[in-house]
Parts: structure tokens; sequence; C-alpha cells
């Protein structure tokens, strides 16, 4: 061999050496890029992808804990995505798939985004949203779960749930999730950590939440009369409006049902100041009799009504009625000084329960708090953008507008949420819910997610509704209610409120960085956990830190 030749030869070794270093790599940013994120962050559609590859998540017995995996195509874009989680293995025992709930998120689009009245809560406006969420179980031919496509340089983010069982033991539970697709596979680590402690089955922190009926519709369409639809409420520690008596049993001992509305009246509403008279005592009790015995039931008197004092009369007698009834009474309203007494002779307030909008919290502070002292309960709700400071429930805000509603409950002294609608796209006419977000009222759309939490499920071949992740993220606030009322509990509650007022400090002053809002959270656990675990404080003897 000349020196010509060897030269030759030497340089294409040198090349079939750089080949065979590059092929792996070059194949490999062929396959998925795959990354992890909290549940309270948002990924768009094109946004760059991230590099955490692992996620560490803490949790208590009879908690839900979520994350998010996101894939990411190449150039030419993925085929035939699939997504797997394994079992957490840990030393005392395992969180096996059961427990685990995989759902692809669906991008919904916002062409007219919420009205933006300035302040210090404005709305992100028009884009493309992650939001609804089609679980890996279902089975429709339309919109489908598993296996997807990735258009090249877009992003697929996939929902997990993870429920820590009642039986599971204290300690650290790891597992990881696997993407898998014809132009290769990723992997990413889960590891939970399980506290020392359980939350009880029936939340804390009541709720009323209204299953629309499609009524315009032939045939008519019922969904708040199926047993699924229901279910799925409870499952996110919501309670629905109304309940079938038939599954009362079972929702109390299973998913914690505590309270329902006992039937309903027609009565005065926003802008219709016309009330009936009053239910008899007999019929009320007639109605009750259908329901199980330990069941709290509230008879809802009127809504929004702050501004009909010409029916306040008759309201008594309503409340009157229903007390004889044994009911709880449950008003739409300001406790304004003429409603507080329901001129029974008993002191009793017109209603038992104030439900009250977050502006209305700060404008009549006063009434509030008399109604408080009283030992009236108070709750809150929402309903489009009416201030330019308090959470909203509209899709094109911020995550931590849903979140957030546990720890401010808490600190203003409210015990329970009230919603007009989880599926407004039943009453206004919303032609494919799916991909046109937007429920007409008188004409007019409101704005985008006002009163739609869930998704028809024909679309992907689900009997019932399909969670929205702002659905999610309303049940991880009741949780977040739930650590409080454990502290308090254990003497600890003046430390818990102190703490969570950094963040909720009232309607008007709360945070909005959602590492904020865990981060407390985390405190909270840890002290439970601490106090359950039998543990002394860090600083001290628990005596001396709780003085």
């Amino acid at each position: 061999m000349n020196r010509s030749t060897r030269r030759s030869f030497l340089l294409l070794a040198g090349l079939s050496v750089f080949l065979a270093v590059e092929t792996p790599a070059s194949h490999a940013q062929s396959g998925p890029t795959v990354w992890v994120v909290p549940a309270l962050t948002r990924v768009a559609r094109d946004e760059a992808p991230g590099n955490r590859r692992e996620i560490e998540l803490w949790a208590g017995r009879g908690e839900y804990e979520s994350f998010q995996v996101v894939v990411r195509a190449p150039t030419g874009g993925l085929k035939n995505v699939n997504v797997a989680i394994s079992d957490l293995e840990g030393e005392r025992g395992r969180i096996t798939k059961a427990s685990l709930t995989l759902y692809r998120e669906h991008y919904v689009e916002i062409t007219h985004g919420s009205p933006d009245r300035g302040g210090t809560n404005r709305p992100l406006g028009p884009g493309w949203y992650p939001d609804a969420l089609i679980p890996f179980t279902a089975k429709g031919r339309t919109l489908r779960a598993v296996p997807f496509d990735v258009a090249q340089s877009s992003n697929q983010p996939v929902w997990i749930d993870v429920f820590v069982e009642r039986e599971t033991r204290p300690g650290k539970y790891s597992g990881t999730v696997t993407v898998t697709s014809d132009q290769g596979k990723a992997t990413v680590s889960l590891s939970v950590n399980v506290w020392n402690f359980e939350l009880p089955r029936s939340p804390s922190l009541l709720s009323a939440f209204n299953i629309s009926n499609d009524t315009s519709s032939n045939p008519r369409v019922f969904y708040g009369d199926e047993k699924l639809n229901q279910e799925l409420l409870l499952r996110h520690k919501i309670m629905p409006v109304s309940i079938d008596p038939r599954y009362e049993m079972q929702f109390m001992e299973q998913l914690g049902l505590k309270i329902a509305r006992v039937e309903y009246f027609q009565h005065a509403t926003y802008g219709n100041c016309k009330q009936p008279p009053a239910p008899s005592v007999t019929d009320l009790l007639s109605l009750k009799a259908k329901h199980q015995p330990d069941l709290a039931l509230y008879l809802h008197l009127g809504d929004e009504i702050s501004d009909c004092p010409n029916i306040f009369p008759i309201l008594k007698q309503w409340a009157r009625n229903a007390r004889q009834a044994g009911l709880i009474t449950l008003l739409t309203a300001i406790s304004l000084p003429e409603l507080l007494d329901d001129g029974s002779g008993t002191g009793h307030s017109v209603a038992d329960i104030w439900v009250l909008l977050p502006k209305q919290f700060v404008s009549n502070a006063g009434d509030v708090a008399a109604a408080l002292k009283k030992g009236d309960r108070v709750w809150s709700y929402t309903a489009i953008v009416q201030d330019n400071f308090s959470p909203k429930w509209e899709i094109d805000f911020r995550p931590i507008n849903y979140r957030i509603y546990g720890f401010l409950n808490q600190s203003v002294g409210a015990t329970g949420l009230l919603y007009w609608s989880v599926n407004s796209w039943a009453v206004g006419p919303t032609k494919d819910p799916w991909n046109n977000i937007t429920y007409i009222e008188n004409g007019k759309p409101e704005p985008p997610g006002e009163g739609w939490l869930v998704y028809p499920g024909v679309e992907v071949g689900s009997e019932a509704f399909v969670p929205s992740i702002r659905l999610k993220w309303i049940r991880k606030s009741v949780e977040d209610f739930e650590y409080v009322e454990i502290l308090k509990k254990l003497n600890r509650g003046d430390w818990a409120l102190a703490l969570v007022k950094t963040v909720a400090g009232d309607w008007a002053h709360w945070s909005q960085d959602p590492e904020a809002v865990e981060s407390v959270r985390h405190q909270l656990g840890a002290e439970i956990d601490r106090i359950s675990s039998g543990s002394k404080a860090p600083n001290g003897p628990a005596s001396e830190k709780r003085r």
C-alpha cells in the first residue's frame, strides 16, 4: 500500500468511526423529546422543550397528586405515540397502575378572550389552551387518547393522576413513564412520597355544582340525572346539586357525598324579583323522606336577589317552612341586616348558608362578619368576570385562579363553593363543544369557559362527562382546604392560617405564583405528617412551637 492509498484508507476509516459514533445520536434526535412539568403548568403547543426528566410528589392517603408528561416531535413528526406508566414501588409496598390514570390533553382554541378589566388579575387572551382530558380508557373513534401522532416541532402533554389509596403505607414510591413511538422511545421518572396521614372521604369544603340539562334538544338530554356524571364530580371531591336518591347510600359510603339539594323550586333570580309562595311544610317533608336520613339537604331559596327587597317577607316564610321540615336554607345573596331574622322568634337568619361573590365579600364585609358572628355559614361562588382582582374560572386566566380557592375560603371564613353549571354547552346553542368553547346566552357569547368544567363524553366513546384540567385544579383546592382543617383539629390552626394568608390574604390579595402556593401546601402537609408521626418540631418540642 503506497502512501497516497494508505492516507485515503485512514481518512475513510476515520469517517467510518465518526459515522458510527454519530448515528445513535442522530437516531435519538429523530425520536420523541420528553420532559415532565407540575400540574399547575400549562404547556403551549409550540413552546421550547424542557429538560426536567424526573418529578417528585408528596401526598397523604386518600389524596390525589397530578403531573404532566410532555411529548415533543422532531422534524418529521411522531407516529403511533403511546404512554405507559409502571407500578410505583416502595420498601413497604406499591402504588399499582390501578391507582394511576392517564389522559391525553386536548387543545381548544379561544378566539374571543375574557374582558380585560385591568387591575391585578388579567386574562391571557385568545390562543390555544390545553383543557379537555381524554382518558386512555376511552374507545372513541372521533377523538381517541392513544395512540396519537404529533406534528413536527409540536408538543402533546399527557396528564397523570396519582391516587394514594387509603391502605398505602407511608414512604417513598418510585416508577417510570415510558413514551413509545414509531420513531423511538424515551422515559422519565416519578417518585411519590406518602405522608403519614389520611384525608377524610367526605371533604370539609362543601360544594354545590350544577349539572345542566339540554332541554332545547329533541329528545331532551337530562345530563344531571346520569349516575356516571354525578359520580365524576364526586370523584373530584365536588358535590353535584342534585343526586338521584337511589345512589345516595353508595355515594355517601364510597365517594363522600355530604350535601345535596332537596328539590328544585321556581324562585326569584337576578333581574327577576318574583318569588312564588313558599312550599308547604308537608310538601317539604314528603320530598325529604325520599332521601337518606343522614344526608344534609338544603332548600335553595333564591338566586342573586340582594336587590329584591319586595320579596324579603316571602323569603322569610320559605325559610320558616324549610326549618320546620328539618332542611338547611341556602340563599345566593348578601347577608343584609333585613335578612338576618326570619321572623320565627328563634333568632335564625333567613339563610343558614349565604353564597356571595368575591366582590360582595369586599363591598359588604360588615354584613359578612355579622352573619358569621351569628353562626351562619358563608360560601363563595364566581360567575363571569365581574371585578379586576378576584380569581376567575374562565379558561384564559392562569391556572392558579382555580387552585387558590381552597386557601382563600379558609382565609375569609367561607366553608363552601357554589357553581352554576359544569356543562354550560348544554344550555346555550353550542355546536361541537370539543372545538368551539363558546357558550351563548341572550344572543351573545359569554367569557370562554364560563360554566364549563366538563366535556360531552360521546365523542370519545365515554358514557360519562370528560373532565377538564380546570376541574382537576379545583379538586386540589378542596384538598388544600382539608390540610388546614386537619391542622385545626391538631391545635395548629392558627399557625396554618397564618401561613396560608401569606399566599391567600383575601379576595384582593393572593399570590399568582404557583411555586409559592405549592410551598405553603407542602409546609402544611409536612407539619401534619410530623405531628401524626409523633416527631418533635425542628426547633424544639412541639409544645413550644405551638405557643
